[in-house]
């Protein structure tokens, strides 16, 4: 049986379905593509995150005897904050070797962790080394 443009019952059944399968993998596309700029978006802002507070640590003096430094906690020093609803962030800064003056080192690492919607917890991880100033030597 052919309709006015004498196409057959089948054929059209099976145009219909090429039309569905093509159709449904633009939309699954369109979906994960959502959600990795989503998971890249949280990405980016805990990078972000983390790298505010690196410089924030590498900017700290070194623990002295003298005026030069009021931070008696640095270089070992560790804490936690929450710059954003569902963003925790978490750093530690320690003493790498048995050194001294001026050639102690730190390593400062940060972790920001947060959570997508349903997806399972991610984190960001950034470290970085810290060596001592010459001047904060007393």
């Amino acid at each position: 049986m052919k309709n006015e443009k004498g196409m057959t019952l089948p054929e059209i059944l099976i145009a219909v379905a090429i039309l569905t399968i093509g159709l449904l993998a633009v939309v699954s596309m369109l979906s994960a593509g959502f959600t990795d700029v989503v998971v890249s978006g949280g990405q980016s802002k805990a990078t972000s995150y983390a790298r505010q507070k690196i410089e924030e640590l590498k900017n700290r003096c070194y623990r002295t005897n003298g005026p030069i430094c009021a931070d008696s906690t640095f270089p070992a020093s560790a804490g936690n904050d929450t710059p954003e609803a569902g963003i925790t962030r978490s750093w530690a800064v320690t003493q790498v070797g048995a050194t001294v003056c001026p050639n102690r080192l730190s390593r400062i690492t940060v972790t920001v962790a947060w959570q997508t919607g349903a997806a399972p917890g991610q984190q960001v991880i950034v470290e970085t080394m810290r060596a001592e100033n010459r001047d904060s030597c007393i």
